[in-house]
């Protein structure tokens, strides 16, 4: 009995933690980014921010994220370098939906964009 316990345990617990595979590191660099850009008073904004990087870190996992926004920050970059990206087949559709993804996490955490 105590062996079938246990076991739940182990597998209750095990869902949870890869589902949320972001790094400690990429998760205080986008809440402090997120703070410096929100108009929020600093403790209320710590909050909201680690709300959205949980929000999106539930969508999608860290590998995906990287890249969603390697191509949207690549596209903006001017000349031959950033063309490489927004030469890419589906780019513009993946910078949108990164975008898009930032944009429902912080409209669920109530984050009022600027």
């Amino acid at each position: 009995m105590r062996m079938r316990y246990a076991t739940f345990l182990v597998l209750a617990c095990a869902g949870p933690l890869f589902a949320n595979d972001f790094p400690t590191r990429a998760r205080v660099e986008f809440v402090l980014d997120c703070m410096e850009q929100s108009k929020l008073p600093a403790e209320e904004a710590m909050y909201k921010c680690s709300c959205a990087i949980d929000r999106i870190a539930e969508k999608v996992d860290y590998e995906k994220w990287v890249d969603m926004a390697t191509v949207a920050n690549g596209m903006t970059i001017a000349g031959e370098r950033g063309g490489v990206m927004r030469d890419m087949k589906d780019g513009r559709t993946i910078a949108a939906s990164w975008r898009q993804l930032q944009a429902d996490a912080k409209k669920a955490c109530f984050i009022n964009p600027k």
